[in-house]
């Protein structure tokens, strides 16, 4: 080759054309490889800080390295598709390539066009494309609108701005059978709504979930830190300062929304619209482990056979030893524990859950979730009030609407004391006040090796009308059996810990209302 590799590979080199963040996405594929595994990398990135430039490069250096290794990089448009190969011939020539690239322009595909509901039809339409082609056998080939342009071909895959894709979903069915035969994949995008395939991977891909093996987040906050305004001022002649660049962006979306999607990672109603940011639930997961059972009804069955009057005291007693036995380390302690009891409408999707916390000052730490999915209220009503009896120093509280209402009678008029029921669908919006400046505060702490737990809470939903929050669920991509249901009843054992509080004490006051720890009160005027 007309340059060395360790050339295209030195870090001053590197630095004297690409910020940090850039040369991390350039470099980041070689430590998957020296593992001998395929790259498959994700990137939530704010608008403008550089990110297909560098992408550009890593490609043009990556098909010099590798012999006949082709690139397929599709993007929201052709335009886009075209600059992105235009660019790639730029860096053969800043780094002195050009006598390896062979060709660089258009080409025409027949494909199947894609009928008025995004899928291939029978008709088929021409396609351009841009590629530039290496004297090694390798080939970058940009893609636009079409998802199945790419479909003949195999290769490493780049989607850029993959959310603002306008048919992501056959994008993707398309481009993970390229990369079959162990070709890297990488995604990276600034958002575009909640709903978006991208949002769900990105969702998974925080909580270290799915196939992701390399992933990065870099808002337009963190570009400027890295120097993007010194290259801006430096390239333009221009003097803008952090602070000035920054309200300038913000300015110029105008839309607060817009701006959160544009330049902060946090797609459409993010910032709004979830219970707490996702740094937020972030500063509650910490390095500890919990107790943690889940049974289907199926197991139930199995372990403790089916409900009969006639042995209904000996079960009691199966499915009491097997709890003492699992969630020994409860029983044996001496703390303070705050339970939420959450009966779900079971079966086919939703859970029951029994969620301990252990109180410590204001913080609550969770300590142990049991969660079922049965109908079986012989077996939830035996593990509930074992867990009631026998917890020391115990404050609990359950939803008494709907599937829990007798279980929750029960429990109340057997440990009255301890258990207190909530009628969920009055008492939700203080519920929800109260358990998302519980997390606010970072004072709802949970395990991080519990991912869905985190998630759970994540993905309640809240909107302000007139004097209350509203508060909604949305899917856990973590958990699809919860509808936030585990977060439900964390929000449970928080009203059992503020019910135990003393009722003297202080007030936070809001623009509109005022929270005196369990309940919101709006102003009267």
């Amino acid at each position: 080759m007309l340059l060395l590799p360790s050339k295209l590979d030195s870090d001053s080199r590197l630095a004297k054309h690409f910020m940090p963040h850039q040369i991390s996405w350039i470099q980041a594929e070689k430590a998957i490889h020296a593992q001998h595994k395929q790259a498959l990398a994700l990137a939530e990135k704010s608008v403008r800080i550089g990110w297909t430039y560098a992408d550009a490069f890593k490609n043009v250096r990556k098909r010099l390295w590798f012999k006949g290794r082709d690139y397929l990089f599709a993007t929201k448009d052709y335009p886009s598709a075209l600059e992105y190969v235009r660019q790639c011939y730029k860096f053969a020539e800043i780094f002195n390539l050009t006598r390896a690239v062979t060709s660089h322009g258009e080409e025409s595909l027949a494909v199947n066009r894609l009928d008025e509901h995004g899928h291939p039809s029978s008709f088929t339409e021409e396609v351009k494309v841009g590629v530039i082609k290496f004297d090694n056998g390798s080939r970058i080939i940009a893609f636009s609108s079409n998802p199945q342009a790419m479909a003949v071909y195999g290769g490493d895959v780049g989607l850029d701005e993959f959310a603002k894709h306008p048919n992501a979903k056959l994008l993707w069915e398309t481009a993970q059978g390229r990369i079959a035969l162990g070709h890297d994949l990488s995604i990276w995008s600034s958002h575009d709504g909640e709903d978006t395939l991208f949002n769900e991977f990105c969702q998974e891909a925080r909580a270290g979930a799915g196939p992701w093996n390399i992933y990065s987040k870099v808002t337009m906050p963190d570009a400027i830190k890295l120097g993007l305004v010194d290259v801006i001022n430096r390239a333009r002649g221009t003097r803008f300062t952090p602070g000035q660049f920054l309200a300038d962006c913000r300015s110029r979306a105008r839309d607060e929304e817009i701006f959160e999607q544009s330049y902060m990672c946090n797609p459409l109603g993010a910032s709004t619209n979830h219970i707490v940011d996702s740094s937020v639930i972030e500063r509650c997961r910490y390095d500890y482990d919990i107790i943690r059972v889940h049974l289907e009804h199926a197991q139930i069955l199995e372990q403790f056979g089916q409900f009969s009057p006639d042995r209904e005291d000996s079960r009691e007693h199966e499915i009491t030893a097997f709890i003492h036995k699992r969630f020994l380390e409860l029983f044996q302690t001496k703390r303070q524990y705050r339970l939420g009891f959450e009966v779900a409408a079971s079966g086919q999707g939703d859970l029951a859950v029994i969620y301990i916390d252990e109180a410590k000052g204001d913080e609550l730490w969770l300590r142990a979730l049991f969660t079922c999915r049965t109908e079986d209220w012989h077996f939830l009503k035996t593990v509930l009030f074992y867990f009631l009896r026998l917890l020391r120093s115990l404050k609990a509280a359950g939803d008494e609407t709907g599937l829990g209402k007798q279980i929750c009678w029960e429990a109340a008029a057997h440990y009255g004391s301890v258990f207190t029921k909530v009628n969920f669908s009055s008492k939700k919006h203080d519920l929800g006040f109260a358990l998302m400046n519980q997390l606010s505060h970072a004072q709802k702490r949970v395990p991080k090796s519990e991912q869905d737990i985190a998630a759970d809470y994540f993905a309640l939903r809240k909107s302000y009308a007139g004097t209350r929050w509203i508060f909604s669920e949305s899917h856990n991509h973590l958990n699809k059996a919860s509808h936030c249901d585990i977060a439900w009843a964390g929000a449970l054992a928080t009203e059992a810990h503020n019910a135990n509080k003393c009722s003297i004490g202080a007030a936070v006051m809001y623009d509109n209302y005022w929270f005196d720890g369990t309940t919101c009160h709006p102003y009267q005027h």
